[in-house]
C-alpha cells in the first residue's frame, strides 16, 4: 500500500456529519409543507433549537428512539408531508451511520465483519443518498419534495455539505479498508468502497484506482468467474466516474462476454433499481442465471433515461439495455409504452461520438422495437 498521510483519530462521536443527510433531508421534508422552523415547532410541541439541531445534524434523528421516530412521521404526515419522504428519511438515517463512522475512523484500518458497507448489497436509492454531499445531486423523489423556501440570512447550501477535512477522511478511510480486505469474506465491503472512491476526485485516489483496475485484470479468472470480474467491474466503474472510460469500455468488450456474465449483470442491474425485491447480504444472487422473477419493465426505463452520449458510462448503459431486449423479448412485445418511450428516446441520441460497438448495439434496439411493432 502507497504511503498516505495520516488524520489523527477523533473521539467516539464526535462527528459533525452523524445527522447530515437525514437533517438536510427533513429539512426538505418541512419545506415541501410550507413551514419555517418555528412554525414547525409549534405543531410539534418542540422548542426551535431541536428542529434547529435535527436540520444542522448537532441533534441527529438517529438518536431518536423508534417509537419517537414513528410519532414524528405520523405528525409529519398529517401535516401534509409525503409518504414517500419517510422512506428516504429511514434511508438517510442508515446513510448517517455509514458516513459518520468512516468520518470518525479516517485512516483507521476497522474491523471489516462490523463494518456498515459489508451487511448488504446497496441499492440505487442508498449509494445515491451517501454521494449527495459529494455531487451534490440529489437522489431521484427527493429534488420534487422541495416546496416553498423561505428566505435566510447568508449563503445556504442545496445539499448536505460535509468539510474538506471530513471529506478527505471519508475517501481515506474507503481506500483503506478496501487496500487491506482483499478476501473472498471480505468481497462486498471491498467493492462497495471502490465504487464510491470513484466520488473522489484526488488524484492520489485516481492513481489507486488505475492500479486496482490493473490488478483486478490481472487476477480475473474465467468469463464465468463471475467474483473476479465484479472486481474489475468496481474498479471500472469507479474510473468511469473520475473521467476516465477506457476501462469500462474494455470491461464491456471482455467482461460481459458470455451468458454467465451477462446474466449477472442484468441481475444486478435489476437488484440496483429495485426489481429484486429482497435485500441481499452478498453478491452470489447474481451469478446462478438469469430468473424469472424480475419482469424488466423498470430498468428499461431506467436504462432509457441513463442514455446520455456525455455519460461517463455510457457503453455500459447502452450494453445493459441491449442485453435486456435480447434477454426479455417479450417486454417489447406487451408494452407499447416502452416502445414508444425507447423510439423517442433512441432519436434523440447523438451516436455519432459514440464507439462503433455501442452504436452498433443502439441500431439493434431500435431494429427490435420496429420488430416489435409489426
Amino acid at each position: 500500500m502507497r504511503e498516505r498521510e495520516r488524520t489523527p483519530p477523533r473521539g467516539k462521536g464526535s462527528s459533525r456529519t452523524l445527522g447530515v443527510v437525514c437533517g438536510y433531508l427533513f429539512k426538505t421534508i418541512r419545506e415541501s409543507i410550507g413551514l419555517t422552523q418555528v412554525e414547525l415547532a409549534e405543531e410539534l410541541g418542540v422548542d426551535v433549537a431541536t428542529i434547529q439541531g435535527w436540520e444542522s445534524g448537532r441533534r441527529s434523528l438517529t438518536a431518536l428512539r423508534a417509537g419517537d421516530l414513528i410519532r414524528l412521521r405520523m405528525k409529519l404526515t398529517r401535516l401534509g408531508a409525503p409518504p414517500r419522504a419517510f422512506t428516504a428519511l429511514n434511508d438517510a438515517i442508515e446513510v448517517d451511520l455509514i458516513i459518520a463512522a468512516a468520518v470518525d475512523a479516517g485512516s483507521t484500518n476497522t474491523n471489516p465483519h462490523d463494518h456498515l458497507l459489508a451487511t448488504s448489497v446497496h441499492r440505487r436509492k442508498i449509494t445515491h443518498l451517501i454521494t449527495w454531499p459529494f455531487t451534490g445531486i440529489a437522489p431521484p423523489g427527493v429534488a420534487q419534495m422541495a416546496g416553498r423556501r423561505h428566505a435566510r440570512r447568508g449563503p445556504v447550501s442545496n445539499h448536505p455539505a460535509l468539510s474538506a477535512e471530513e471529506r478527505t477522511r471519508f475517501f481515506d478511510h474507503l481506500m483503506v479498508m478496501a487496500d487491506a480486505n482483499r478476501n473472498d469474506e471480505t468481497a462486498l465491503l471491498r467493492r462497495q468502497a471502490i465504487y464510491l472512491l470513484g466520488f473522489d476526485q484526488r488524484s492520489e485516489t485516481v492513481a489507486w484506482l488505475t492500479d486496482e483496475q490493473r490488478r483486478a485484470v490481472r487476477s480475473a479468472g474465467s468469463a464465468d468467474d463471475v467474483p473476479s470480474w465484479l472486481a474489475v467491474r468496481s474498479s471500472a466503474v469507479a474510473l468511469a466516474s473520475t473521467g476516465n472510460r477506457d476501462p469500462l469500455a474494455a470491461f464491456v468488450s471482455t467482461g460481459l462476454a458470455d451468458d454467465t456474465q451477462e446474466a449477472a449483470n442484468l441481475n444486478y442491474w435489476a437488484y440496483w433499481i429495485g426489481e429484486i425485491s429482497d435485500v441481499q447480504v452478498d453478491d452470489g444472487f447474481m451469478a446462478p442465471g438469469l430468473p424469472t422473477t424480475w419482469e424488466g419493465v423498470h430498468l428499461f426505463e431506467h436504462l432509457l433515461a441513463s442514455l446520455r452520449p456525455t455519460s461517463n458510462h455510457i457503453e455500459l448503459n447502452v450494453h445493459t439495455l441491449w442485453s435486456l431486449v435480447l434477454a426479455r423479448p417479450r417486454l417489447l412485445d406487451s408494452r407499447p409504452e416502452l416502445r414508444a418511450l425507447a423510439g423517442g428516446k433512441l432519436d434523440e441520441v447523438d451516436r455519432g461520438d459514440l464507439p462503433s460497438r455501442t452504436r452498433q448495439e443502439l441500431a439493434s434496439v431500435a431494429y427490435a422495437i420496429r420488430l416489435a411493432e409489426r
